[in-house]
């Protein structure tokens, strides 16, 4: 882009800095006098990088090809470096030192620099010279948050190598407090480590010595060790202070070892000061506070020496032209600058841009105003702001602010709140530019000519002061550094021993009257010069491209000049050219084209030319012609079609001329090439004709040698597979023998167990039925004697005996009982014995296994080294001519082998048929085991079945005993009282003898036999009501039996709403005992267990016992007395009634002081429920998880063998149609894709699992299953599935590919869009998908590379742990575009926290675990169903035709 400008004039191209570059060049080439660019605007506004640019153009301009030709030797040829390349290269290096980071600028420059480029007669560079002015050298010690500080202490710390840390001794950024006092310690875009790189290399292109680099590094890093020194007062006020803490000396010492400087002179000089007074000299020691103080101020002495070195060193090294008399100064210096808060530095940066704005005021608009002058031409004067008043306020001698702050500077005891107060007395109201604000009592503010700046003068006399302590000189100066020695080298001074008074020995210099003082010199420099302007413009302050604030854009113009210069521009002539310049251009418009070579016509011929252009309010100079804004374009256009129309004529004939010698030129080349284009395809022709005779011969000769080698190849191969695989089948079988023998061995031994378990159950429940038989018949007895009994003495006889033999009797039950314990301990010894030698027919097993295996070893080993006979016996027949003897041996060892082969197979079929009788013989006594297991499964049934109708009898009896015990009570009573009222002749007989109690059945009382035919009239009644019953739960369980073909009666299962109220009717939940829950358990067990792979079956049984167990947790709660009562009968009853108390008080739960009762159903009562019904309760819990439990296993089952296949894409046939559903990403993308498309794109696999979804979904809607319950269950099935697609794809690394993420992300959104169209029955089942779907994510997501960790971790996949991260981007691979995973360093650091995490976490699976609990309870579900109106069920027709079932035509609630 450089050469597009070299040599055009300013103002043909575009504008840009090369421009104003070419055009201070060339002015200097054609007038021999010196330029300067000053390069300004507002901080940030990229004036650093414009300077940059006109450096490399001038150098460019300027370069010399010939820089080495001095040097013949290499070694002088490498150290030698052109004068252009220094000087570019001291760039970087004064950014490294000088610039830094502000709240505006990421690399703002912190000194002012103008740079000499010094040009020979030749006009190229022969030297160059750079002047730096005001360093901030408080950033050293003081920076604020964004900010940073200078560049080269972040690049050493983080580009230094591991030997130079070691060396320096050097920490991160964030351990420095010179550094650390900002959060921002790197750069956006910038790498520390490269730019100390390169600053190193610049050191060396300028041409400091490695030595000389070392020092300046050493010195950097001394000032950080130097600036983690702390202070803290001695516990003596007169000690002064010491050091904080070990980690304060652990500093010092660095920072001493590293600057070559003894460790307890460095310490003393900062914690002490020297008094100077006229007896001699004395220590002071220093407080903290000053010894921090005194400590920053050796750092910012170090840091501004070693810049000033850094720069004498360049110059040196560039070196100077004493000869040349021209140069270009290029003036970097800061921008204007206004933060929040402004201080000595801003107040000094804003100084240098009041003299540059009023140097650009004097040579554009001032010359602009000579030069009308000059060419005496009508012109009116064009006023602009001159900002000569702002610098007098500052600047001007004992009321400037310069002068009364270097005289409160001269006071030591001067405060800051003086310095403010002598400003306001002598400037405050005085002086149009100066405010006192009104809410501070230091500040100060100034209007410049980019606006008011408000200065804080809290540190104005801190900064103003330059002086150096004499002991850090001494210090400095004594070090063993080269570097250092020098710089701070004493210099003689006068003696002033003989001044009055005592001070500290160092010297005082006003940093302000230095500043203007150089700036002085600038502009004098600057005014030997013709200047040249670039004003950066700063578009925003975000420093972000593309974004213009038009408000700050028109403040910078203005207060810049640019618009004043501008409106001079319109309001005169810009456009102005040499009379000479003006004809040479467009003296071709000229009708009088003779009048042009005329002497003294030149003015008549312009006039001419303008009037015929229709110009008008144009001037002509001496010796110029001057034109208005826009009148330069007109005449352009007309110059250009003028000469476009002189090109046009004169291309008409050119191109005439070049056709027709192009036309000849070619039909003679046509010519030719046609006779050679025929020879050349004869000869091809021919030579074709003879190589495919000569290749056919070949291939036929070729392919009747390959065929008859791959026949013998197959042939060989063919015999070889065939050995090997007869010889594995053969091992094969034999293995499968035994192993079914040893099988059927296991199984005989197991069926013989169950068998004898089955038996000693049978025996016990014999035992059992006989226990309750003789009950049976006791009782009878009992009957018998109590008929015929018809005294009172006799009846209680034969009770008392018939108590006796019942005790008897309990007694044998007991003894039996103790019969079964025993029989039991040894059925538990038999399988102990049973097991012990299951053990060890596997540990048998076992070897057999261990011996087939080291059968097979041989085998193989025999057969290898029979294939290794077989590879030499083929070897040897194709030398059988040389070796007819040796091929024998080897045809005699090979016949052998088959020989041993042969045996051996014999061998296994001999074995074979042994295993076989015995298998038939096992299999023989294995049909008679389970035949006479059958019989024992028959008896024991029978048997259970006679128990359970004994136990029913048994309680009839105890009823009907207690009965008759009540009778025969009340007869002894009455017998009593009828003895006392006998007659006086009666009266003979004792009322205490045995005979007062004996009577005749022909005596007893007419109340007594009403009662007892009262009595026995209530039992046939009961027993009528009992058979009635029966005959009622018939009718129900039958009812149950018939399952699903009663259907549903408004969204509620008929079924579940009839049984309910049949039971709450019956009153059977108030049963001590009942069989009939046991019996409607069994009904739907059948029903179930029969129908597990139905799932219309299941769900519709899931719905009915999920109603009816809603309808019981609704009605049924505990019976409050219930538990007292039987514990106060806990002496009496039998055996059932005891154990269901106790069992029914165990599994009551006890209710605490406030708890709220559960919610009822309208028109039912709450029943005291007894432990029957609670029991029921609880098992049909089980039973409804029990059947959940088989639809989401049938579910698992069938969508398990498509899930394997669903993460791989299928191969595109062109034969393969569309399915149900499906999409791949473009048909997603579109919304007018077909479902054929989507069918194509995702395979049979998803739709078979689309199709499974819908069915079930769609029976649960038809069965009426809870809404709740449906989301539960398709949220664990989709659980499910992400499981299985997650753990499928990290185990298979052909599935980590971008085709078949895409293909999974495809089924995926069409899984959305089934979940999105049946939200209301799935919930957020979507968000179970949430680990493959990030997945998914991962894998199609293009741009891996630059993607970052906590990219990934954070915003990608932030659910997937490291483990799955790092698995999935080390098995990704693209099979589609060809792309990388993620890059390197994201891969290092997840292997990294993969180490931490193994010290943490005791698995690192990256796999996931299929949770297939239950996570609801009933209560969850029962509390989101809504209210069940019983009376809205609709009746079965068989239970409505019923008397007995009426009470379900009628309300709930009447039938009580």
């Amino acid at each position: 882009m450089m050469d597009q400008y070299q040599g055009m004039q300013l103002g043909e191209l575009s504008p840009h800095v090369f421009a104003i570059a070419e055009a201070a060049f060339r002015t200097m080439v054609k007038e021999s006098h010196s330029q300067s660019i000053l390069v300004s605007g507002e901080s940030g506004a990229g004036k650093t990088e414009t300077t940059k640019q006109i450096m490399h153009y001038l150098a460019h301009m300027g370069g010399s090809s010939d820089g080495v030709e001095h040097h013949p030797d290499q070694a002088a040829l490498e150290s030698a470096r052109p004068v252009e390349q220094q000087v570019l290269e001291s760039n970087p290096l004064l950014e490294a030192f000088g610039n830094a980071k502000t709240v505006r600028n990421d690399n703002s420059s912190r000194f002012g620099k103008f740079v000499e480029i010094q040009f020979d007669k030749k006009n190229r560079i022969s030297g160059a010279a750079i002047r730096t002015y005001l360093l901030e050298r408080s950033r050293i010690v003081n920076i604020n948050d964004p900010e940073r500080n200078f560049h080269i202490f972040y690049q050493l710390c983080d580009g230094a190598s591991p030997d130079e840390r070691k060396e320096l001794r050097l920490k991160t950024a964030a351990d420095y407090h010179y550094t650390n006092q900002s959060s921002c310690y790197t750069l956006k875009g910038v790498d520390n480590a490269e730019e100390y790189a390169a600053t190193r290399h610049a050191m060396d292109v300028v041409g400091i010595p490695k030595h000389d680099q070392e020092s300046v590094m050493r010195v950097v890093a001394g000032i950080l060790h130097l600036g983690n020194v702390a202070f803290k007062g001695s516990e003596d006020a007169d000690d002064g202070c010491e050091l904080a803490d070990d980690a304060s000396r652990a500093a010092l010492n660095d920072a001493a070892a590293v600057m070559m400087i003894d460790a307890e002179r460095l310490a003393k000089a900062l914690k002490t000061r020297t008094i100077v007074t006229r007896d001699g000299s004395i220590e002071k020691p220093l407080d903290a506070a000053a010894a921090a103080n005194s400590r920053d101020s050796l750092a910012k002495t170090l840091y501004s020496r070693l810049f000033d070195w850094l720069v004498a060193k360049i110059n040196e090294s560039i070196g100077q032209d004493a000869e040349s008399q021209t140069f270009i100064g290029v003036l970097d210096i800061y921008g204007f600058e206004s933060f929040k808060t402004n201080s000595f530095e801003q107040f000094c940066i804003n100084l240098a841009n009041e003299k540059l704005q009023q140097h650009f005021n004097q040579h554009v608009f001032k010359q602009e105003q000579e030069e009308y002058e000059r060419e005496a031409i009508d012109w009116s004067y064009i006023e602009f702001v001159d900002n000569q008043d702002v610098l007098d306020l500052i600047e001007k001698k004992n009321t400037g602010i310069i002068s009364l702050l270097d005289e409160s500077c001269m006071f030591p005891a001067t405060t800051h709140e003086q310095f403010a107060q002598k400003l306001f007395q002598a400037l405050d109201g005085k002086h149009p530019r100066f405010a006192k604000p009104k809410r501070s009592q230091t500040a100060f503010t100034l209007t410049h000519y980019a606006g008011e700046v408000t200065y804080e003068s809290d540190f104005f006399l801190d900064k103003n002061k330059d002086f150096v302590v004499a002991e850090h000189q001494q210090l400095l100066a004594a070090s063993t550094l080269e570097l250092l020695a020098a710089v701070f080298e004493a210099k003689p001074e006068p003696d002033d021993s003989n001044k009055r008074g005592g001070r500290s020995a160092m010297k005082f210099t006003s940093i302000a009257a230095s500043f203007k003082g150089q700036l002085a010199s600038l502009m004098t420099k600057l005014n030997e010069t013709a200047p040249h302007y670039i004003r950066c413009i700063k578009p925003n302050g975000l420093n972000v491209p593309s974004n213009f604030e038009g408000a700050n854009v028109l403040h910078q113009l203005r207060c810049g000049g640019v618009l004043e210069a501008v409106r001079i521009s319109c309001a005169g002539y810009p456009s102005r050219k040499p009379i000479d310049e003006f004809l040479d251009r467009f003296g071709l418009l000229a009708a009088d084209k003779d009048a042009l070579f005329k002497p003294g016509e030149e003015g008549k011929v312009i006039k001419q030319i303008l009037d015929d252009a229709g110009l008008e309010t144009w001037q002509m100079g001496k010796t110029k012609v001057f034109l208005r804004a826009g009148q330069m374009a007109v005449l352009d256009v007309l110059r250009h079609k003028k000469l476009d129309a002189a090109a046009t004529n004169i291309q008409k004939f050119v191109r005439r001329a070049q056709h027709v010698k192009q036309y000849k030129a070619t039909k003679a080349a046509a010519l030719m090439v046609s006779r050679w284009t025929r020879g050349m395809l004869a000869r091809r022709l021919a030579n074709a004709m003879r190589l495919e005779r000569a290749a056919i011969r070949c291939q036929a000769r070729a392919r009747c040698a390959m065929a008859t080698r791959q026949f013998r190849k197959v042939k060989s191969a063919t015999i070889r597979i065939q050995a090997v695989a007869r010889g594995i089948a053969a091992r094969a079988r034999y293995l499968a023998m035994r192993k079914e023998r040893a099988a059927v061995l296991i199984q005989s031994h197991v069926r013989m167990c169950r068998s004898r378990a089955e038996y000693l159950s049978g025996r016990r429940a014999a035992v059992a039925f006989q226990c309750a038989w003789r009950c049976k018949m006791a009782r009878r007895a009992f009957a018998k004697k109590k008929r015929e009994a018809q005294e009172a003495g006799e009846l209680l006889k034969a009770k008392s005996e018939l108590e006796k033999k019942l005790e008897l009797e309990r007694t044998r039950a007991e003894i039996e009982r103790r019969k079964q314990v025993e029989a039991e301990a040894q059925r538990a010894k038999e399988q102990a014995e049973m097991a012990a030698k299951m053990a060890a027919m596997q540990a048998d097993m076992e070897r057999q296994k261990q011996e087939a295996a080291a059968e097979a070893a041989r085998l193989a080993a025999e057969q290898a080294e029979k294939e290794k006979i077989a590879r030499e016996a083929a070897e040897r027949k194709a030398e059988e001519e040389r070796k007819a003897a040796a091929a024998a041996a080897q045809a005699r060892e090979l016949e052998a082998l088959r020989t041993k082969e042969a045996a051996m197979q014999e061998e296994a079929a001999r074995i074979q048929a042994e295993a076989k009788t015995a298998l038939e013989a096992e299999q023989v006594k294995v049909a008679e085991l389970e035949a006479q297991l059958m019989e024992a499964a028959t008896e024991n049934k029978e048997l259970g079945d006679q128990v359970k109708e004994l136990s029913e009898r048994v309680m009839m009896l105890e009823a009907e005993n207690t009965r008759l015990k009540q009778m025969a009570k009340e007869n002894v009573v009455a017998k009593a009282a009828s003895k006392h009222v006998l007659s006086p002749s009666r009266g003979a007989l004792s009322p205490g003898t045995p005979e007062s109690f004996v009577s005749t059945p022909g005596k007893l009382g007419d109340d007594d036999l009403e009662r007892q035919q009262a009595a026995e009239l209530d039992a046939k009644r009961v027993s009528l009501a009992n058979a009635r019953s029966q005959a009622d739960h018939e009718v129900l369980l039958a009812t149950i039996e018939k399952g699903g073909e009663i259907g549903f009666s408004g969204g509620q299962p008929i079924l579940a709403c009839v049984t309910f109220r049949s039971l709450l009717h019956w009153r059977v939940f108030e049963l001590e005992r009942t069989g009939l829950f046991d019996r409607i358990m069994g009904q739907m067990s059948v029903a179930v267990e029969n129908n597990t792979d139905n799932n219309a079956q299941l769900t519709y049984w899931l719905s009915n016992t999920f109603t009816l167990l809603h309808l019981l947790q609704r009605t049924l709660k505990t019976s409050s007395g219930g538990a007292g009562g039987r514990a106060k009968r806990s002496g009496g009853g039998s055996i059932f009634e005891r154990f269901n108390s106790r069992l029914l008080a165990s599994r009551t739960p006890t209710k605490k002081e406030g708890d709220s009762e559960t919610p009822g159903i309208p028109g039912v009562r709450q029943v005291d429920a007894k432990y029957p019904a609670f029991l029921f309760k609880q098992q049909l819990t089980a039973f409804v998880e029990k059947i959940y439990g088989f639809l989401r296993d049938n579910m698992k089952k069938e969508i398990t063998p498509q899930l394997g296949s669903c993460i791989q894409a299928p191969r595109q046939r062109g034969g393969d149609t569309g399915g149900r559903r499906g999409g791949g990403v473009n048909s997603l993308k579109s919304p007018s894709a077909t479902g054929s498309q989507l069918g194509q794109q995702l395979g049979t696999h998803w739709r078979t699992i689309f199709d499974g979804l819908d069915t079930l979904l769609t029976v649960m809607r038809a069965n009426h299953v809870p809404v709740f319950l449906v989301r539960k269950f398709f949220t664990q099935i989709f659980c499910f599935i992400n499981v299985q697609l997650f753990n499928a794809l990290l185990l298979r690394r052909e599935c980590c590919s971008f085709s078949n993420g895409e293909y999974i992300k495809t089924g995926l959104a069409e899984l959305e869009n089934w979940l999105i169209e049946y939200k209301d029955w799935t919930g957020n089942a979507w968000e179970e998908l949430r680990y493959i779907r990030q997945a998914v994510q991962l894998l199609v997501i293009h741009q891996k590379p630059k993607k970052t960790l906590n990219e990934i971790t954070l915003e990608l996949c932030p659910v997937l742990s490291i483990q799955q991260l790092y698995r999935i981007s080390t098995m990704y691979w693209d099979d589609k575009y060809g792309t990388e995973t993620v890059s390197q360093e994201v891969l290092v650091a997840m292997k990294e926290l993969m180490m931490k995490d193994q010290n943490t976490n005791m698995s690192n699976s990256f796999l996931l675990d299929d949770d297939s609990s239950i996570h609801f309870t009933i209560d969850d579900i029962s509390g989101t169903m809504s209210q069940i109106d019983l009376n809205a069920i609709q009746v079965p027709e068989t239970l409505a035709s019923n008397p007995a079932f009426e009470f379900l035509l009628r309300a709930v609630g009447s039938e009580a």
